[in-house]
């Protein structure tokens, strides 16, 4: 029933022998496992860093359309000597934006509103912003 010690060695020596490639498989196996996690990782930080990219790229956009808003209903004022009413309709850039102004200026004291939409195309990407504002003078 029991092994002698030359039969017991050899048991543990052929046992070690048959488990010489599980080491491998487990270091293959951890391998794997990291590159995927590696890779999802990289995944995440691109998406984020896309997103992030387009939210700044539409705040430009309402930045620019705002402004030239603005810029708009102060020439309808003839505030600031910048050329009367229709100073600003010629206005087709701010920044990187392409600018499209629709003004229906009915004088001092009527209600007007103007509308402004401000186009570009980035990395094949269009990005347009269109506001409108109701004023009176």
């Amino acid at each position: 029933m029991y092994l002698d010690q030359e039969t017991e060695r050899r048991f543990l020596v052929n046992s070690v022998r048959n488990n010489r490639g599980i080491g491998l498989i487990a270091v293959i196996f951890v391998i794997v496992i990291m590159s995927m996690f590696g890779l999802l990782i990289a995944r995440f930080v691109t998406i984020g860093s896309t997103i992030s990219i387009e939210d700044y790229l539409w705040a430009q956009a309402i930045y620019s359309a705002e402004s030239a808003a603005q810029l708009q209903i102060l020439c309808n004022d003839v505030g600031g000597n910048l050329g009367g009413p229709d100073h600003l309709s010629t206005l087709s850039q701010v920044g990187q934006f392409s600018i499209t102004i629709g003004d229906d200026w009915g004088g001092v004291a009527s209600p007007s509103t103007v509308s402004v939409q401000a186009t570009s195309t980035v990395a094949g990407q269009d990005i347009v912003r269109t506001i409108e504002i109701k004023y009176r003078l």
